[in-house]
């Protein structure tokens, strides 16, 4: 049960936040249905699907519904009523081609600064963008017999799920782009440009590098598609479904998966490192 409390709490910290980074912090009363039209369009030019943003409206009309009820306020809720398209609603986001992917991690490579390390690092880890963006150096441990990632909730980065909590090897250009984070370095954030306050700019960072990645993939293309890349390789080298759910942190499909302490670090680097080559 706490834990599905948390997951629900941290949802709705996400999708509040978008709103007051669009619209900013106002009283209840200030927002207006145009308010929350520009909100529809800003969430889907920065790449939310039609579905995470009717998710993300569902979220934003509850919380607003429950502060009007316990506050007692006689005023109408804005976030309801607002048009969402359904047209696209079975699409789903499209992986980066191999082709493609091979020209990104050399363009990387190329430029060879920090924001070319954090597309770097989520192309071979399958990590979410947010969870990139909010490491700390010591999350990174490079001297342990296979390289890996600890990946776990911070104060300033919380992680979507439960289950999101995850060890990944490094391999390829995640291992790369490690070494680049942690050089001369022994702690702190890994990617401070977007860690400048108490919680970590995910939303930032989605703007720069998705406008980065559509110059050398395509337009069709957002950084996230690197996460359904990942499965898709993965999937290509028939790896066990179960340790591509571990892998990425996706919930897993049954209840016996969740016996057990999961696949060993040396394990799944060895699978990592056929899809690195």
């Amino acid at each position: 049960m706490w834990v599905g409390l948390i997951c629900f709490f941290q949802t709705a910290r996400r999708n509040i936040s978008y709103v007051v980074e669009c619209l900013s912090d106002r009283p209840l009363d200030l927002y207006k249905t145009s308010d929350a039209a520009y909100l529809r369009q800003w969430l889907l030019e920065k790449g939310l699907s039609i579905s995470s943003v009717q998710r993300t409206f569902g979220v934003v009309r509850a919380v607003v519904n429950f502060a009007i009820a316990e506050m007692g306020l006689e005023i109408s809720n804005k976030f309801i009523g607002v048009y969402l398209p359904t047209k696209h609603l079975g699409e789903k986001r499209k992986p980066i081609a191999q082709d493609k992917l091979k020209d990104l991690q050399q363009a990387c490579m190329r430029i060879d600064d920090d924001i070319r390390w954090l597309v770097a690092l989520i192309s071979d880890t399958g990590m979410r963008l947010a969870e990139a963006t909010g490491l700390l150096v010591e999350d990174i441990h490079l001297n342990a017999p296979v390289s890996y990632i600890d990946l776990k909730p911070h104060d300033h980065r919380p992680l979507k799920t439960a289950s999101s909590a995850r060890m990944i090897p490094l391999v390829g250009m995640s291992l790369w782009a490690a070494k680049r984070l942690c050089e001369g370095r022994v702690n702190g954030c890994c990617f401070k440009r977007y860690n400048y306050g108490p919680k970590t700019n995910s939303n930032s960072a989605s703007a720069t590098v998705n406008k980065w990645l559509k110059t050398v993939v395509g337009d069709n293309r957002v950084v996230h598609s690197l996460r359904h890349s990942f499965r898709d390789r993965l999937r290509e080298i028939e790896a066990p479904s179960d340790m591509i759910d571990q892998l990425g942190g996706w919930s897993m499909k049954s209840v016996g998966l969740n016996y057990g302490d999961g696949y060993r670090l040396n394990h799944m680097h060895l699978w990592l490192s056929r899809i690195a080559q």
